[in-house]
């Protein structure tokens, strides 16, 4: 399995025994086979259950593409991260939180005890997967893409689990999954006007 010592530790970090042993021994596949490829990408479509549609139904679409389509994968995955870290930030750090970063908002739950662990795998999650994903354009040594398949799937599991744990301790988080309920992002980068809440007000 080829992937960085930094999102297995991650995952050994955030998944139960049984979770990653599962997401361990998908993510090592060989992809060229495609009844296993067909196995994988199914149990992913699986666990990557809407709500909310946006983006997990986009990230449900570049998880059927792979082996390819790697980088969007993350970032999908990572968008519906940040956005319930956007909510549990609000709920929790006076009003703080929806025009922020990922990793702003996970170090501001940094403060809060009761936060202090998921804050840090934020963070790790952020700096190694999400942040990465937009943004950075270079290649590993030896590699032809930013983000292998391994850690495609590996990262599937880290991001349900987190959503999970956001979900059952914030209000706000579980209340911006529901459909009617979105972000809209646009506008100029910096704008108080480029993230807006759309849908009923809490």
């Amino acid at each position: 399995m080829q992937a960085s010592l930094e999102i297995v530790e991650l995952a050994r970090d955030v998944l139960s025994i049984s979770d990653f042993a599962e997401a361990f021994k998908l993510a090592s596949i060989e992809w060229r086979d495609k009844q296993d490829r067909s196995l994988v990408i199914g149990r992913l479509r699986q666990l990557i259950k809407p709500p909310p549609k946006r983006p997990l139904y986009y990230a449900i679409h570049e998880l059927s593409l792979l082996p390819w389509g790697t980088r969007d994968s993350i970032r999908y995955l990572g968008d519906y991260i940040d956005l319930l870290t956007k909510e549990i930030a609000f709920e929790f750090c006076e009003g703080e939180g929806r025009h922020s970063s990922l990793t702003t908002n996970a170090k501001r739950l940094e403060r809060l005890p009761q936060f202090r662990k998921l804050s840090l795998n934020l963070q790790r999650y952020s700096d190694f997967l999400y942040t990465p994903g937009k943004h950075d354009f270079s290649l590993p040594p030896g590699r032809h893409h930013r983000f292998t398949a391994a850690e495609v799937v590996l990262t599937a599991f880290i991001t349900m689990r987190l959503a999970t744990e956001i979900r059952s301790a914030s209000k706000f988080a579980e209340d911006a999954a529901c459909e009617k309920r979105f972000y809209v992002i646009g506008g100029k980068w910096g704008s108080p006007d480029r993230v807006s809440y759309s849908g009923e007000k809490i």
